[in-house]
């Protein structure tokens, strides 16, 4: 038992009233009327007889409202919840304790009441009950088999700490299902112990316990909350004598309703911190920090910006892997010598680019040399011959290998003389171009929107194919296995994809030098011109880090290098996790890792001694707003085709002031404190009747 108010007792002071009432209180005598006392002699008051209480049920009932007021004031409350006291008269029970261990419960010291809670759920288990352990963030692990020995389930307890995932309530109370159904004893029960996040919850169907089963809760989520979090980074990168650097900007927020001033801010690379910054954020807000740029070193850079200490300390580090040479390397065939260039919007649209960028080199046919292929994320051939001899079979090397090549057929790609590798990586053509200019040119009838290069425009209002107007382009002749992305309204094909080797290859029909078409001088030219120069070149956008509870494709990280047994799934790599556990993996069912921890993976091919691979992982930022649902709301779902006389409501609240409130014992304690008034009216009345009657 405790007192929210003790300094209330103060007022049992006031018990001294009815002792001083009973002590110095006379009774009433008849009064003798008596002649002049004129000739009586006077005699001094000699003693006193001692006055003691003669009413003890009187005296009582006065005191004991007084105490009983004093109590009521104090406001107590029991700081033990009734879910650890087991009913013995009905038979031996089997208790699961779900037990919330995402990163939310590491907030202030929810943790450690959670423990203390399910320590004594465990102490108050009966010589025949049975307990299992199970803790869940994103899934449910049961921590014990279902037993009865509590140093079995203590000691599971010992170590336990909030992990880095989400709540999710859904896989522990299947596994709580499994359990009780598993179960022959007579009363089946569920203790689950958590700060109720919102998150976890969507109102959905959840799944059904037993019929019967009792479901008590522990409730320790703070009335108020105050956190401050970093939300994400972006980046700035910027070209200079061939030099990268990176200007890094960090998004906060402040989910509290007090403003926070000051914040300290730190960014650091490579485990050195770089640069510190202050910031205020109003309440209820967000709030963004730039760092200054900085040249990134060759290889993969490790990032974090930290904040300041608070009661939540998961959301305080955001972590990040960023690379140098993100930029598209773009080879533009024009031509050859002595011909006019037919490049400019081509050049134009790709150097402007940003995410990524494309640094683009422009040769003529007869200056390109195998060595140019090197390194080089796409080759595009605009309206150009086909290199023949042996830079032709390199070139059909470069895209087997992986890379890719786009070709623009103009009125110089004439079809007729091309090399004997050209069926590798072109369709069949038609000699004499298609010629539109009667009827004022043709449209785009069909663009094939799910692929990858049109998946952007299809939204409304996001590109307009319909305006551009194609005067003259080439019949291309598909081969089986080539898809066709686009066609022209008449249905010749417009653009054309063939998968060679390991690589891509796209043949757009007309030109990009508005010679053939509008296309250049139209507002969509310039997006198009992007999405298809990177899906040809097969970029993927780096992924600066992951979510806990993600998965990592390792073929797919280690794409740049795959080998004769990725592709047999043969593959074994080695993944360090950022507590340093190690874990090998083998075979075709363990190409993937879950991403369990927050901080740095390191992925690397078993025996390989080059660089790991980096993936920087962060919590899922939605656990960091501290807003809970309602534990009826949710314990209800779970039991609601169970019965609902199995919902039993035991809350431990946060706070004293939460507990008090709920359990309102001072109600009862005014009430009684009126009875006992009425009580000592009545008495005291009767008392005085009968004094007054007289003798």
């Amino acid at each position: 038992m405790s007192f929210l108010a003790p300094l209330f007792f103060a007022g049992l002071v006031a018990l001294a009233v009815p002792i001083l009432v009973h002590l110095t209180h006379k009774e009433r005598k008849d009064v003798v009327v008596f002649p002049s006392l004129m000739f009586l002699s006077r005699i001094p008051y000699q003693a006193v007889r001692k006055q003691r209480i003669r009413h003890w049920l009187l005296f009582a009932l006065r005191c004991l409202a007084l105490i009983f007021l004093a109590l009521a004031f104090a406001r107590p409350f029991l700081d033990r919840p009734a879910a650890a006291a087991p009913v013995r008269s009905l038979g031996a029970r089997e208790l699961v304790i779900l037990l919330d261990r995402s990163y939310s419960m590491d907030y202030g010291d929810r943790w450690s009441r959670a423990v203390a809670a399910a320590k004594r759920a465990i102490a108050g288990l009966g010589g025949s009950d049975r307990a299992s352990l199970v803790t869940f963030d994103l899934t449910a692990t049961a921590a014990t088999e279902p037993t009865g020995d509590k140093g079995v389930l203590t000691a599971a307890l010992t170590g336990l700490k909030p992990g880095a995932g989400a709540t999710r309530y859904e896989p522990a109370f299947k596994l709580a299902q499994r359990i009780l159904a598993d179960s022959r004893l007579p009363r089946r029960e569920v203790l689950l112990i958590s700060d109720f996040q919102r998150v976890g919850w969507d109102g959905r169907d959840s799944p059904s316990l037993p019929a019967g089963t009792t479901v008590n809760q522990v409730d320790l989520a703070d009335p108020k909350t105050s956190n401050v979090a970093v939300t994400g980074v972006d980046f700035r990168r910027d070209y200079a004598a061939d030099r990268e650097r990176v200007a890094i900007t960090a998004r906060l927020v402040n989910r509290s309703a007090d403003a926070r001033a000051g914040h300290s801010v730190t960014l650091e690379l490579n485990g050195r911190a770089v640069e510190t910054k202050q910031v205020n954020i109003a309440a209820n807000a967000a709030a963004t920090v730039d760092f200054a740029a900085v040249p990134l070193p060759a290889g993969t850079t490790r990032g974090v910006v930290r904040l300041g200490d608070d009661a939540l300390p998961r959301d305080n580090s955001f972590y990040f892997a960023i690379s140098r040479g993100q930029a598209l390397s773009v080879l533009v065939i024009d031509g050859r010598e002595g011909a006019a260039p037919r490049s400019l919007y081509l050049e134009r649209a790709l150097e402007i680019g940003d995410q990524p960028s494309f640094r683009v080199t422009t040769k003529r046919l007869g200056s390109v040399t195998a060595s140019d292929f090197a390194g080089r994320s796409l080759v595009l051939l605009n309206d150009s011959d086909l290199p023949g001899g042996d830079l032709g079979r390199r070139l059909v090397e470069y895209v087997q290998n992986g890379g890719g090549l786009l070709v623009a057929l103009g009125d110089r790609a004439a079809p007729r003389d091309r090399p004997a590798y050209a069926s590798e990586l072109l369709p069949a053509t038609a000699d004499a171009p298609i010629d539109r200019t009667a009827d004022r040119g043709g449209t785009l009838g069909y663009i094939d929107r799910s692929h990858p290069i049109f998946e952007v425009f299809s939204a409304p209002r996001s590109g307009d194919f319909s305006t551009p107007r194609f005067f003259r382009y080439r019949s291309i002749t598909p081969a089986p296995g080539d898809q066709q992305l686009a066609r022209f309204d008449d249905g010749h094909i417009a653009l054309l994809e063939r998968k060679v080797g390991r690589g891509r290859v796209l043949v757009w029909s007309s030109s990009v030098d508005g010679i053939w078409n509008d296309l250049p001088l139209q507002p969509v030219f310039l997006p198009v011109a992007h999405q298809i120069a990177k899906y040809a070149a097969a970029y993927a956008d780096e992924r600066p880090w992951s979510i806990v509870g993600q998965v990592a494709n390792l073929p797919s990280i280690f794409r740049d290098s795959i080998g004769a047994g990725d592709a047999a799934g043969n593959a074994e790599y080695v993944a360090v996790a950022p507590s340093g556990q190690r874990t090998r993996l083998e075979g075709q069912d363990r190409r993937s890792v879950e991403l369990r921890e927050q901080g740095f993976y390191e992925l690397q091919r078993a025996g390989s001694r080059g660089e790991p691979r980096v993936v920087a992982v962060n919590v899922d930022l939605a656990e960091s707003d501290l807003t809970a649902v309602e534990p009826q709301l949710l314990t209800g779902a779970m039991i609601a085709r169970a019965g609902a006389d199995s919902l039993s409501s035991v809350v431990e609240a946060s706070t004293p002031v939460e507990l008090e409130r709920r359990q309102g014992f001072w109600w009862y304690l005014l009430a009684a404190v009126l009875l006992l008034l009425v009580g000592e009216t009545l008495l005291s009345n009767q008392l005085s009747r009968r004094i007054a009657v007289p003798r």
